[in-house]
């Protein structure tokens, strides 16, 4: 128990660290206190300066035990919340404060672990590195070189960031998961290029990017599947005449207006998202969009130019985390906690991010 109340005043304390993303001097605090807390166990930290994509400097902690010979155990989480701190408040066995799941909690967690072990005269295991990033939240550059870098050479990929609650029809039950399959996902664009005409005076000579674009969209959306298939989002769709659309930074004066309605779209932008398990739910859906985009170009008369413009690798379900998933259930259960193995989270995480999700044993 005592070890339970050192971890739960470090939440406390943690959470009471404004350190919401981009806070660089409140974030290094968080870290600062994070390090301290890890020292006390033998760890070797170091607070480093990466920048982010505004060229500034933000930190991140890394700290490790001594090493092993074949490969590490990397321990990932993030610094940074949403939301600037509140004061946090502590009742019998609960904590209120911003970050206190997600995910200062998780930090607190390993430490009182860490605890747990020394308390029990226990020798902590070798080749532990805990890498604390200050960007998860807005999807950061940093986070995921942070996981390329030191995920390459790991032998286990543990994500301190808490699972969600274990619902049983359709009631939430006391219980958590622990995630091993994440989707990937795959960035898209469609450029659709028609012709310019007056509306009132020459319609018919027209070709509608827009229309043709939005069809498009509504028949993409459809692809989507449930239980387990491919999901399709189009995420934003900018049409009208090419001027508007080039230069919407400009442009954009004329929303809400009657200005330039007379014009036939001739340009239209859709940008969205295609999220998928596999690798040949990815390459059908991406599939049947370009044929759509061909179908629908023709139909029209309408250019259409369909690309994918990023990649981010699933993590899946079966792989080779499935047994350490497993013995980990079994291990809660046997001191009465119940873990549910997820294998289809749709967001996306740190381990999306490693140079080849499938190749390690990951657990989320």
């Amino acid at each position: 128990l005592k070890a339970v109340d050192r971890a739960a005043d470090l939440v406390v304390d943690l959470c009471a660290i404004s350190s919401e993303s981009g806070d660089a001097e409140g974030l290094r605090r968080c870290a600062d206190h994070l390090r301290r807390a890890l020292q006390d166990f033998g760890f070797e930290t170091e607070i480093e300066a990466w920048p982010n994509i505004d060229g500034e400097d933000q930190p991140i902690l890394v700290a490790g035990n001594a090493p092993r010979t074949q490969g590490h155990v990397l321990l990932i989480g993030h610094l940074d919340t949403v939301l600037p701190a509140v004061e946090p408040r502590r009742f019998q066995d609960r904590i209120e404060g911003t970050g206190a799941l997600d995910m200062k909690g998780g930090f607190a967690a390993l430490v009182g672990a860490l605890d747990l072990l020394q308390d029990r005269n226990l020798k902590i295991p070798p080749g532990l590195i805990l890498v604390g990033v200050p960007d998860e939240e807005i999807g950061g550059p940093i986070s995921a070189a942070a996981v390329r870098r030191w995920g390459r050479d790991a032998r286990v990929v543990l994500v301190l960031e808490p699972g969600g609650a274990v619902v049983e029809n359709g009631t939430v039950v006391t219980g958590e998961t622990i995630v091993t399959g994440r989707r990937g996902l795959s960035v898209w664009r469609l450029d659709a290029r028609g012709r310019a005409a007056h509306s009132g005076l020459a319609f018919a000579d027209g070709r509608s990017a827009l229309a043709a674009a939005a069809e498009w969209s509504a028949l993409v959306q459809r692809i989507s599947e449930g239980h387990g298939g491919p999901i399709v989002n189009v995420g934003r769709i900018i049409g009208g005449d090419s001027e508007f659309v080039q230069d919407l930074g400009e442009e954009h004066r004329f929303v809400g207006t009657s200005q330039r309605l007379n014009v036939v779209a001739d340009r239209c932008l859709a940008e969205g998202e295609v999220r998928y398990l596999t690798s040949a739910d990815r390459d059908r859906a991406l599939g049947d969009m370009r044929s759509l985009a061909s179908d629908v170009g023709t139909r029209w008369d309408v250019e259409m130019h369909f690309e994918v413009v990023e990649e981010i690798l699933p993590v899946p379900s079966d792989g080779c985390g499935v047994e350490l998933a497993e013995d980990l259930v079994r291990a809660a259960a046997d001191e009465g906690w119940l873990l549910e193995i997820e294998t289809d989270r749709g967001g996306v995480s740190f381990p999306n991010f490693l140079p080849d999700p499938a190749a390690i044993p990951v657990i989320d």
